[in-house]
């Protein structure tokens, strides 16, 4: 009860003190029915403050208060009158009340959510309730006054009335409580509103005295009121329909029907004791009403049972069919490794025939696994104290490798499991696409031969190997001479089908211990494991390559001959996978200085080219200051309209002394000056205000998109730069993409994952450029969060004309999807690409389909025709 009720409860009593003190007095009289007129006030105000769900279950107890009220001011009246026998009008107000209050009980009683065995199993409970206590009633209070012939017939059936309409009052608050009713408070309160008025009516009957009037029985009659009234306001705020719980006291339920068969024997035995008058055949019509109470309830609590063991033998077998199909499989065996699962429900994956005790270690073994492994397993879960710990068990089967995942929990605490759960599920589907995508990261898609990433991670680890033995590592570096020109008179088709060949040729002239890979366009290298220091190995390895290069190719009915420039470096102390790779590169150009189609050796004299770079460097000194930089842009192209979504800013350098100098030749260089920061926030702050100025000119959300070095991305000044460039533009951060390569992020990872984020904080979006082409992609994506994936050109290359979409693309971009980035093709050349592209549902491109980098007044003119174009 809460704090608010209680003081009602305290002032109440206060009152009934008063009132007994000065009942027979004229003052006596005006507060017995002034706090009656209270109590309905109370019940009528506490009803509309009732929830509209609550409020249809009130206003029938605020009636029977207000009933009851009015019927004793009736029978005040009828006493003034001389009314004292009979069935009197306020017999029939007061009987109205009751019929009022019993409805209100069975209105709470019909809520949604019990089923029609609850609710007969509480009717049946609340049957035997009433005929219980009006069975003792009956030998007690009421059959003598029944049995009074010098009393009325009407006074005698509303005296005998009164205490059963109680009584059933009673046990209508009994049933709604066992079925579950949630307004317990007020339930109790009403049943002892009506407790009160059972007393005062059977004092009344038992005790003539009380018949002329008596101040207490008037208290309990008054203090019943007061109490149903009282109940018309409780439970209220809560805002929600009222609903049922659970069922309460079962077994106290099942006690109390019980026990009622017990009540005409002990009543019987009581009369017996006192010698009292026993009602004729009242133990043998009240046992035969209980004892078939009893059976019905009996009857309903066995066909519950039957039930519910239907629904757990359903159940079961729901579970076991479940287990049975189910590539899953979930195990529960003990701290020490014993299988407690029952071995007949385990599915075909881990069915082992045969009965009695299995550890968990014979399972492991009779399907491949180490048993080892699982122990360690389940070891490790024991420590983690009811936490899930995951593994990958490698298996085999009938010669193939099969992957099993892992995840366990030690539930031994929880009586419901008692052991170590174990999850056992086939990955195997999931590590072969793994390993397929993984393949794909470190190798060329053309050529299949090893990209550049994976081929510096060898000759790293070459290196290494020397430092512990004999011999010396070498590079061969390979350029072919004329593929340009296959590319512009027969088409990348015909190109591509010429790298494939290349690849192939070189594969077939290299010992198995060697290492070919695709460094990128036309340029191939070889790692040559070598016994010794000088380069003879590799020379004999550059002179197969170009003895293999020099035989034509045949390509679409068609004869083309290619030739190759080849540049040997040999590993050194102090050589890095890097310098060894440049060194060769070196070389190379000298090769094809010296005339194509020839090998040569790098020494140390080639590096005369490194003076050009720093040329190169001190014309980058003062470009920004002269002007010498322009921004062109690239528009990115939605391929399901055609519209234009953005650009990509590209910088251009038109040196003064050098002239136009392109980004491959002086971008490494300002990367390696440290000029590429004051040179990378010109970009971002010209990119933003050219972007901001479309969008607002032409009233379009556009992005564009600037392209971040791995120094820029290690920078503590990059978030600065971007800040200030946003901030003098008014561009929305959302409007600008960040572009960074795989590269960019592997220099760094740690530094690199930390400046991602906090420009993520800023509200921009990241981009990975060039995907596939770096080292671990699969990684970078699991380690850093972008927006968008870029498909390298490379691979949008592969699109050819035979409508056929290249498993490594439809890859990349179902990869993508998975992962919810934004898919950008790059390098669309050809109408047939766009196509297969829109086919494969990838959302953007950008491409010389499209359009070549543009100036800005270009660009702003192109936004022109695209918006007329869309509005026509």
């Amino acid at each position: 009860m809460s704090a608010r009720n209680m003081v009602v409860a305290v002032l109440v009593a206060a009152v009934l003190a008063v009132r007994a003190a000065l009942f027979g007095t004229g003052a006596g009289v005006v507060l017995y029915y002034a706090v009656g007129v209270a109590a309905v006030a109370v019940a009528w105000w506490g009803t509309s403050r009732q929830p509209a769900s609550s409020r249809r279950i009130a206003w029938p107890v605020a009636l029977g208060v207000t009933l009851s009220v009015l019927g004793d001011a009736v029978w005040w009246v009828e006493a003034q009158f001389g009314v004292t026998s009979g069935l009197a009008p306020s017999d029939v107000v007061n009987l109205a009340g009751y019929a009022a209050f019993g409805f209100g009980l069975l209105r709470a009683s019909a809520r949604h959510g019990r089923s029609r065995q609850q609710r007969i199993a509480g009717s049946i409970d609340a049957a035997v309730v009433f005929v219980t206590v009006v069975v003792v009633l009956w030998q007690f209070a009421i059959a003598h006054v029944v049995h009074d012939a010098s009393l009325p017939l009407g006074s005698r059936l509303v005296w005998a009335l009164n205490p059963a309409l109680d009584a059933a009052i009673i046990a209508l608050v009994f049933r709604l409580v066992v079925t579950g009713v949630r307004r317990l408070e007020a339930s109790v309160t009403v049943a002892l509103g009506a407790g009160a008025w059972l007393l005062a009516d059977v004092a009344y009957l038992v005790d003539g005295q009380f018949r002329s009037g008596s101040a207490w029985l008037a208290t309990g009659w008054l203090l019943g009121t007061l109490l149903m009234a009282l109940a018309c306001g409780m439970n209220r705020g809560t805002g929600e329909p009222e609903t049922a719980g659970e069922p309460h006291g079962g077994m106290g339920r099942l006690a109390v029907c019980l026990s009622a068969l017990l009540v005409p024997a002990v009543m019987e035995a009581y009369v017996d004791a006192i010698g009292a008058e026993e009602a004729a055949g009242l133990v043998l019509v009240a046992t035969a009403v209980l004892t078939t109470l009893v059976f019905a309830r009996t009857a309903l609590l066995v066909a519950g049972e039957a039930r519910a063991r239907a629904r757990l033998v359903s159940q079961q077998r729901y579970s076991a069919a479940l287990a049975a199909h189910s590539s899953d499989a979930v195990v529960v065996v003990s701290r020490d490794g014993r299988l407690l699962s029952d071995r007949a429900t385990l599915p075909d994956m881990v069915r082992v025939d045969g009965d009695g005790e299995l550890q968990a270690t014979e399972l492991v073994r009779s399907f491949g696994g180490d048993p080892r492994e699982v122990q360690v397993t389940i070891e490790r879960a024991i420590r983690a104290a009811g936490e899930v710990v995951d593994a990958e068990l490698l298996c085999e089967r009938g010669g193939e490798n099969v992957w099993i995942g892992i995840r366990a929990a030690d539930l031994t605490d929880d009586p419901d499991v008692g052991g170590v759960i174990v999850h056992l599920t086939d990955i195997s589907d999931r590590k072969r696409a793994e390993e397929a995508l993984a393949h794909q990261a470190f190798h060329d898609a053309l050529t299949g031969l090893a990209n550049r990433a994976l081929f510096a991670d060898r000759v790293e680890q070459a290196l290494r190997r020397a430092v512990r033995g004999p011999g010396q590592p070498a590079v061969v570096f390979i350029d072919l001479d004329g593929f340009k020109g296959v590319n512009d008179t027969l088409g990348h088709p015909a190109g591509d089908a010429l790298l494939r060949e290349v690849a192939r040729r070189l594969r077939s002239v290299v010992r198995i211990d060697d290492t070919v890979s695709r460094l990128g366009g036309d340029e191939f290298a070889v790692l040559v494991e070598q016994a010794g220091s000088e380069p003879e190995e590799a020379v004999a390895t550059a002179e197969r390559v170009l003895a293999a290069l020099a035989v034509p190719f045949a390509l679409e009915q068609q004869t083309v001959t290619v030739s190759g420039s080849v540049g040997i470096a040999v590993g050194h102390a102090g050589a890095t996978s890097d310098s060894l790779v440049g060194d060769a590169d070196i070389a190379m150009y000298a090769a094809k200085m010296a005339g194509r189609g020839r090998s040569v050796v790098f020494d140390a004299g080639m590096r005369a080219s490194a003076v050009a770079a720093r040329e190169l460097e001190e014309q980058l000194r003062g470009a920004l200051g002269e002007g010498e930089f322009r921004l062109v842009y690239q528009p990115v192209v939605d391929l399901a309209d055609g519209s234009v979504t953005g650009f990509e800013a590209l910088l251009r350098w038109n040196s003064a002394a050098l002239g136009p100098v392109p980004p491959d030749r002086f971008v490494p260089v300002a990367e390696a000056s440290g000029l590429i920061e004051p040179i990378g926030a010109w970009v971002l702050r010209e990119a933003c205000a050219t972007a901001a100025g479309w969008r607002a000119e032409h009233g379009r959300d556009l992005t564009v998109a600037v392209n971040v070095s791995a120094v820029q991305l290690t920078s503590p000044h990059l978030v600065e730069h971007i800040t200030e460039a946003l901030t003098a533009s008014g561009l929305p951060p959302s409007a600008l993409v960040l572009e960074v390569t795989e590269t960019a992020l592997v220099a760094d990872p740690e530094r690199a994952s930390e400046c991602l984020a906090a420009l993520r904080a800023l509200g921009l979006r990241l981009a990975l450029d060039d995907f596939g082409t770096g080292y671990s992609s699969l990684a970078h994506l699991r380690q850093f969060t972008v927006d968008v994936l870029k498909i390298d050109r490379s691979f949008v290359g592969t699109i050819g004309e035979d409508g056929v979409m290249p498993p490594i693309v439809r890859g990349m971009i179902d990869l993508g999807r998975t992962l919810g980035l934004e898919i950008v093709a790059e390098g669309v050349e050809t109408e047939a690409q766009r196509q297969l592209l829109v086919e494969g549902r990838c959302d953007l491109a950008q491409g010389y389909l499209f359009a070549r980098p543009l100036e800005t007044v270009d660009a702003s003119l192109l936004l022109v025709a695209d918006s007329a174009r869309a509005g026509a």
